[in-house]
């Protein structure tokens, strides 16, 4: 089974946050906004060993609880038949709690079933005695609606009777949690939550050869242990050779065969005589039972490209791809290990014990990008959406994955369903900020661009959307998704120019966060608009009117008015909160603003430099920064861009209003 959702509260930043979660979930946002939380949220669920500390309590306030729920999906006929009374519309919640209380396993789980709010007071009432009492109250109270109830005489027939009723009016019931402990992982409960979903966290730092290395609690020696030695110990070879071997032990230290063992005896016997007469020594062997025979240990030697080294001196890309190996590999031992099976008790049901099927493999890796250059990356990214769409084979047979990125190569306009983007917004002025958790789904994606397109046309969909995504996808595009602000233009000469404008003007924008994006032309701008917008991510919308081109279309400037909800025209121009609509194009604002001599001069200049043709020049990034920067030097400067620049940096989340989200 699948996670489907998390809501944590009290837990660090996370004071009450949802994270919506997909076969693949990739968390972005800035550095501390709470991304790796959500992760050590799920490991506090799931490691039975794990306590909360104070420090793990938002603003550190042990008094509040701190709540973990997390709602599985996809159950196995298995599960869905095991938990039967908690599953509801074909999914299943458990909450975990853990209290301020220090000094022991400090968490308890529970279920949750649909309830009715009514009963809460025949269950609160006390003993059965009272139970019973409230019962008939209940009955007498309101007979239009619980006069079917059955009469009893005892309050645990009472109790029964209620949850009787529950299952055959579940219209009437909503969800609340169990009063009893759930039975969940192992360790706690009967373990039956454990036998269908287990997890395993890769930290941002965790050392490789401690993994590799034999010692005592290591991921390797545990390995060896459960799938190596402890085969090798049962094998009838090896239990041969040890017989063996401890009979020719037996043999060749029997005492009554050794003359120095039988030498000592008489000398300390002869010695003790002289002290105490009429005593004696004998002198034997305590236990001679034959040596233990040693299980070899193992040394982990990691080879790429031909090359062959120990694990410490292997490549940190290369390190962590066998800690992800080594863990995965683990977790599957240690659910596979019949030791460690939970045992079902009578009155209780219980899950098929003899099952080889391994449990659902939630796997969380935070910054999976580290150490792997860019071509790795892509790889990497591109094999953990295989193995959690299950395209390739996992150790486990469905494997959920949830990492934390800043990578833009783990992320793409065409998986907007998979990204949860992360931001702070401040809470209470004495109080600490708290996370906030934004998604989108193509779908929604979709429904918001058939209406800006006044639903005329073929009504897209998510699947019909997404090849249209993939040809937005480039490095700066996805850099979108981890800025503070995201500033939407047709090209990159219009990058270049902004760059160079806001730097002239005291902004630079790429250390405040603000990413200038080329979309590849006029008609590309609407789709990451939309995503961004829906991600929460201010964003700010740049194009060119044409008015006078000669395949100048007024039909798309009203298409981008809608975009960004202003009033319609056929020839905006001008710069706005949210938008700005050059007049014709970049290079007509900059010849009417800095004069067309000065703009030709310029040109001129630039393309005797680099031998470039003036269609080329124009097109060039380069050759508009440059001619920006020397008209600047001339005192000359364009108006419509240094407005632009301003009002970018007014939508930025740290300007202003304190009180606003700020991220990602």
């Amino acid at each position: 089974m699948n996670i489907r959702e998390i809501r944590v509260k009290n837990f660090r930043s996370l004071r009450d946050a949802t994270l919506s979660c997909d076969r693949l979930t990739a968390i972005v946002g800035r550095n501390g906004t709470g991304k790796s939380s959500f992760l050590r949220a799920l490991e506090l669920f799931y490691d039975q060993s794990a306590m909360a500390t104070r420090d793990d309590f938002y603003n550190g306030d042990i008094d509040q609880d701190i709540s973990i729920t997390v709602t599985f999906s996809d159950l196995t006929p298995d599960a869905l038949r095991l938990f039967s009374s908690y599953v509801d519309k074909g999914t299943l919640s458990v909450t975990g709690v853990f209290s301020g209380e220090q000094g022991r396993n400090n968490g308890k789980y529970h279920g949750t079933r649909l309830k009715n709010k009514d009963f809460v007071p025949v269950r609160n009432a006390g003993g059965l005695l009272a139970v019973r009492t409230a019962y008939r109250k209940l009955q007498a109270d309101q007979p239009e609606k619980y006069g079917s109830l059955p009469p009893v005489t005892r309050g645990d027939d009472a109790l029964a009777a209620l949850e009787d009723w529950e299952n055959r009016h579940p219209q009437a019931c909503s969800p609340a949690l169990d009063e009893g402990q759930f039975f969940g992982f192992k360790g706690g409960g009967k373990g039956y939550l454990g036998k269908h979903t287990t997890f395993i966290r890769i930290p941002a730092v965790r050392d490789a050869l401690s993994d590799a290395t034999e010692a005592r609690g290591s991921s390797m020696t545990q390995l060896m242990d459960k799938v190596v030695r402890g085969t090798l110990a049962s094998r009838a070879d090896v239990m041969s050779f040890e017989a063996e071997v401890k009979a020719r032990y037996v043999t060749l230290f029997d005492s009554s065969n050794l003359e120095e063992l039988q030498g000592l005896e008489s000398q300390l016997a002869a010695t003790l005589g002289q002290y105490a007469p009429n005593a004696g020594i004998t002198l034997d062997w305590s236990q001679l039972d034959g040596p233990q025979i040693p299980m070899p240990q193992a040394q982990v030697k990691l080879s790429e490209d031909g090359y062959e080294s120990a694990v410490g001196r292997a490549g940190h890309g290369l390190q962590r791809a066998f800690i992800l190996t080594a863990l995965q590999h683990l977790v599957a031992t240690q659910v596979a290990d019949p030791s460690e099976k939970a045992s079902g008790e009578s009155g209780e049901a219980t899950s098929d014990a003899g099952s080889d099927d391994l449990p659902s493999l939630v796997l969380a890796i935070e910054e999976p990008e580290l150490y792997q250059h860019p071509s790795r990356q892509r790889h990497m990214a591109s094999v953990l959406y295989d193995l959690a769409m299950g395209s390739i084979p996992g150790v486990a047979k469905r494997t959920q994955v949830l990492y934390t990125t800043h990578a833009p190569l783990f992320v793409g306009l065409d998986r907007v369903d998979q990204i949860r983007l992360l931001r702070k917004r401040s809470h209470q002025p004495t109080q600490p900020p708290i996370t906030m958790v934004h998604a989108t789904s193509l779908t929604q994606v979709a429904e918001e661009l058939w209406s800006i397109s006044d639903r005329k046309g073929v009504k897209y969909t998510a699947e019909t959307l997404r090849p249209r995504m993939q040809v937005l996808m480039t490095p700066w595009m996805n850099e979108g998704f981890f800025a503070d602000v995201v500033v939407l233009v047709e090209g990159e000469g219009d990058r270049s120019a902004l760059l160079a404008v806001g730097e002239l003007e005291g902004h630079d924008m790429e250390s405040m966060g603000i990413c200038v994006v080329p979309c590849g032309g006029k008609r590309s701008l609407d789709r990451p608009t939309v995503v961004f917008r829906e991600l929460g991510i201010p964003t700010y919308v740049i194009w060119d009117n044409d008015n006078g081109s000669r395949d100048a279309r007024p039909g798309d400037n009203r298409h981008l008015l809608r975009l960004v909800e202003a009033e319609e025209q056929d020839w905006p121009a001008g710069v706005w909160d949210t938008h700005a609509a050059l007049d014709g194009n970049l290079e007509r604002v900059l010849k009417r603003e800095i004069s067309e001599r000065v703009f030709e001069d310029l040109l001129s200049d630039r393309r005797d430099e680099f031998g470039m043709k003036k269609k080329q020049a124009l097109k060039n990034p380069f050759i508009l920064r440059s001619i920006i920067r020397d008209a600047h030097a001339k005192g000359l400067r364009s108006r419509t861009l240094s407005d632009i620049v301003n009002a970018i940096v007014q939508i930025h989340p740290m300007h202003g209003d304190r009180g606003r989200e700020f991220g990602p």
